[in-house]
């Protein structure tokens, strides 16, 4: 034994330097709380990430924690021929209209009587809409330019409000979103929809098949066919199942170019050419026209000429129109437990195809 192994007494204790094997364990040890920190956190992320799923999937919540989460991973509420309608957009669309119906049930307006279920569904079929009409766009070629936003919120600043900080505050209280927000979520979508619905309505070759159809109902007129049933069978207005009876109207109060075809027949007389107005092409007739008395703008007793008519429309195709047929083709897969608005969409078209 060395006389190193031995202290001198009295002699402070010596303690000994850490050996490479201690500085091994003490390395092997903060590695081991370093990945097993990082295993708690991964472990806690996807507890959180499944929990938020559950609530998506299970319970459709609305919570901020949920609906975070949903942002973040871009969970699908819905998917539309394959393309995803995000959760947070569902979420974010259904706090607006509450807060509208909140609005109008302190302010009496037309949305307090709104169930949680018609909100519900007016989200999904708006969401569904803009889906489909953005696809039809590209199709069209058609898009949203810096100066159509520009001339809405011009229009809208105008008309509406004093100022942008008026707008903000107004739609704030209306929808819990300010103008920039607005803009996202209304105004881009309403422009490039009232673009489609004209393209939809000025398409040549879809006018063409309209008059051509028109054309071969007013020649049966012609030949002697049945106005009323014909109009029944052909109308595309309310006036169809009325055999295409539009009552009693005087000067002022139809289109003008309907108005002045009819006003040149002589009572029993059909209008030589189909009539177009922008409504679409009528087959017209002349069925009676009177004189009667009736008091003018200034309440003066007149004689107004007055006249009663019938006509056959073939109504130009409208957005409307088209939209419920691209819904009605479309493949909609829901995945969130709420009202489905679109089974009744589905059970129609399998019926019809059923009844083939």
């Amino acid at each position: 034994m060395s006389p190193a192994d031995f202290q001198s007494e009295g002699a402070a204790p010596v303690i000994p330097t850490q050996g490479p094997e201690i500085q091994n364990v003490k390395r092997d040890n903060q590695k081991l709380f370093f990945f097993g920190f990082l295993g708690f956190l991964a472990l806690a992320l996807i507890v959180s990430l499944a929990v938020a799923s559950y609530r998506v999937y299970s319970q459709a919540a609305t919570d901020s924690f949920t609906t975070t989460v949903a942002r973040v991973l871009r969970l699908p509420a819905l998917k539309v021929n394959g393309k995803a309608v995000l959760y947070a957009d569902y979420v974010a669309d259904l706090k607006a209209i509450g807060t509208m119906r909140a609005y109008d049930k302190a302010h009496g307006g037309s949305g307090a009587a709104l169930t949680d279920e018609a909100m519900s569904d007016q989200v999904l079929f708006r969401l569904v809409n803009n889906l489909l009409v953005a696809a039809a766009a590209r199709q069209f070629n058609l898009a949203v330019e810096d100066k159509d936003i520009a001339g809405v919120k011009s229009q809208i600043l105008s008309t509406q409000f004093s100022s942008l900080a008026e707008a903000d505050k107004a739609l704030a209280e209306r929808y819990g979103w300010n103008l920039a927000t607005y803009e996202i979520r209304v105004i881009r979508p309403f422009i490039l929809q009232n673009k489609l619905a004209e393209k939809i309505k000025s398409d040549p070759e879809a006018r063409v098949k309209l008059k051509t159809q028109a054309q071969a109902v007013f020649d049966q007129v012609k030949s002697g066919g049945d106005f009323a049933a014909l109009a029944r069978q052909y109308g595309q207005d309310g006036t169809a199942a009325k055999g295409g009876d539009l009552g009693w109207f005087g000067k002022g109060e139809m289109v003008p170019q309907f108005e002045a075809a009819v006003f040149a027949l002589k009572k029993g007389d059909l209008a030589p050419a189909l009539v177009e107005s922008p409504f679409g092409f009528h087959i017209v007739r002349l069925d009676d026209r009177k004189t009667e008395k009736t008091k003018d703008e200034k309440g003066k007793t007149v004689m107004k000429e007055v006249v009663k008519a019938s006509h056959i429309l073939f109504a130009f195709p409208t957005l409307d129109q088209y939209l419920n047929k691209l819904v009605r083709q479309a493949d909609i897969h829901l995945y969130i437990k709420i009202h489905d608005p679109f089974k009744p969409l589905r059970d129609a078209v399998a019926a019809a195809g059923q009844g083939k």
